[in-house]
């Protein structure tokens, strides 16, 4: 058995406590427990919050993919043990995270431009995964949709909401907002319209909806600050995602 110490704050608000951001489960803790749950056989996994960074040093492998919440002095020594770094966002730009990222065997990123992004302050040369989606949980509309568009997001400045308005405004075709709702709310309103329309105005890894909406058969909108997923069927880059993530184990 390999014991995998798995040190994030992306786990849900009983766990995670005070990290915990509003909303029990979003996008990063979705992504965190999908992966968990394709991990190989022989792997144990022991969820590691920040506060108690100090267990992973014992672990047989140590996973981090929640930096913010880490002292400096945790992610130097968390560095000593080379651990596989998965970065769900882009990173806070401090002396001893650089260290923790350069560190990483491997340091993994969300999508090519965040990858790129995070090289070109670590010296870092990163890898790519995209998290996995369970794709049959996603409705798909008909062809025939109506002509309107659908913005869905945490209520937060850099997620595009007003640029989204403008977009519709200027394309004259009626905008549906929805924010803190269930996802399968999201799922379904996606199926049901012509565009997905995200514009974030800060960087935005490789967002989770924008998989989501395709999947859905959407038009997707969105600008160079989203990352994207690979090329190739959408099906197969899914599938694909937990071989290759645990194969770096």
């Amino acid at each position: 058995m390999t014991t995998v110490a798995w040190v994030t704050h992306h786990v849900p608000r009983e766990i995670a406590g005070r990290w915990a951001l509003p909303g029990a489960v979003g996008g990063a803790e979705m992504t965190d427990a999908a992966m968990i749950d394709r991990r190989p056989p022989g792997v144990a996994i022991d969820i590691v919050t920040p506060d108690q960074w100090e267990r992973a040093m014992d672990a047989d492998r140590v996973i981090v993919t929640g930096t913010d919440h880490l002292s400096g002095v945790a992610m130097t020594r968390l560095a000593e043990r080379a651990p596989l770094v998965w970065a769900h966002h882009a990173q806070v730009r401090t002396t001893e995270r650089a260290h923790l990222l350069a560190a990483a065997t491997p340091l993994v990123c969300m999508s090519s431009m965040h990858a790129a992004l995070e090289a070109s302050w670590t010296g870092a040369q990163p890898l790519v995964c995209h998290g996995w989606i369970d794709l049959d949980e996603v409705p798909v509309g008909t062809e025939q949709r109506p002509d309107a568009a659908l913005w869905a997001a945490r209520n937060h400045p850099q997620k595009g909401r007003i640029g989204a308005r403008i977009w519709a405004s200027k394309q004259g075709v009626p905008l549906t907002e929805i924010t803190d709702a269930p996802r399968t709310d999201v799922l379904d309103a996606m199926s049901r319209h012509r565009w997905f329309v995200f514009l974030p105005k800060g960087v935005d890894a490789c967002p989770r909806t924008l998989i989501e909406a395709e999947a859905a058969g959407c038009e997707i909108v969105t600008n160079d600050l989203a990352g994207r997923r690979e090329e190739g069927d959408l099906r197969e880059v899914m599938a694909a995602q937990p071989d290759r993530f645990w194969g770096w184990l």
